[in-house]
């Protein structure tokens, strides 16, 4: 009897993920497949909470870009070995997703960390890199029959192309068969709503539960986790609102008692618990500011 331990075999993947441990990462895929567990499992069980870790670490700045591609270079060690076995498993996209940076911007960390977690869940992902012309987004999207465009950008400066790319989805008649997704430093909710895009994400595991809530294949488990990541970035949002006020104002503290009460429902949703450690000592540290 094989004294494999599926559940320790991803905790240690998610780990040498988090570390940006590439080697590691081969052999436990490797073990893993050779004792039985299915490719799906050691993405969706192993490396894709990973993946979520570095991208929470990296978006509250524990986590800088060379760790980040550290560990993407690691995730892509296991993607390598596991991309071929689920093309010939003849399994189905979830969808078909076109990303890529938008014209004049030639960032893409993030953007390639929402791919590789995009491929991950099981979507078709075709990138079209950096400096993307809204053209080169619909060309992708009519050659893949894309059911998603993802948008990234860094600067403010050129976050007016992503609504010239919806601009030109719109305009090739294609608004009924693709949704328009945006992220990046600078977007927020509020300019999704303003250009018309389908949604936004905060963060790469967000741009996945964005991605199948908008191709109505969220499960049980996506719907709470995504009930849950909701108010967690809301909580987020609160908090930046109260850092930038005068500490000891009324403002200040009100803010910091509307992060807070997020959080618990965050909690009460079931969401990460590390996440909400964490957060939770940022508005204690906050809190000390007022004394």
């Amino acid at each position: 009897m094989s004294s494999f331990d599926t559940e320790q075999a991803f905790k240690d993947l998610g780990n040498a993920i988090i570390r940006g441990d590439a080697p590691t990462v081969d052999s436990t895929v490797r073990v893993a497949l050779d004792e039985g567990v299915e490719a799906s499992s050691i993405i969706n069980d192993g490396m894709i909470p990973g993946m979520d870790v570095v991208g929470e670490l990296f978006r509250t700045n524990q986590y800088y870009v060379p760790e980040v591609l550290i560990s993407a270079r690691a995730m892509k060690a296991g993607m390598a070995i596991l991309r071929p076995i689920l093309a010939e498993s003849g399994i189905e996209p979830v969808g078909e997703v076109v990303i890529g940076t938008v014209r004049g911007d030639l960032h893409d960390i993030g953007k390639n960390l929402v791919a590789m977690m995009l491929e991950g869940a099981g979507f078709g992902v075709h990138d079209t890199g950096i400096d993307t012309h809204p053209d080169e987004y619909i060309q992708n999207a009519v050659e893949h029959n894309a059911n998603i465009i993802g948008m990234s950008a860094l600067l403010t400066t050129t976050m007016t192309n992503m609504r010239n790319t919806i601009e030109a989805v719109e305009a090739a008649g294609l608004a009924d068969q693709v949704h328009c997704i945006i992220g990046g430093a600078p977007v927020t909710q509020r300019y999704a709503d303003e250009i018309g895009a389908d949604g936004y994400a905060a963060d790469a595991a967000s741009a996945v539960i964005l991605a199948k809530r908008l191709l109505g294949v969220l499960g049980d488990a996506d719907e709470a986790e995504d009930a849950g990541r909701s108010m967690y970035l809301r909580a987020r949002d609160a908090l930046q609102v109260a850092v930038r006020e005068e500490p000891g104002t009324e403002s200040h503290a009100d803010g910091l008692m509307e992060a807070e009460g997020l959080v618990e429902q965050a909690r009460a949703a079931g969401y990460n618990p590390t996440h909400i450690e964490r957060i939770m000592a940022e508005i204690e540290r906050e809190k000390v500011r007022t004394v």
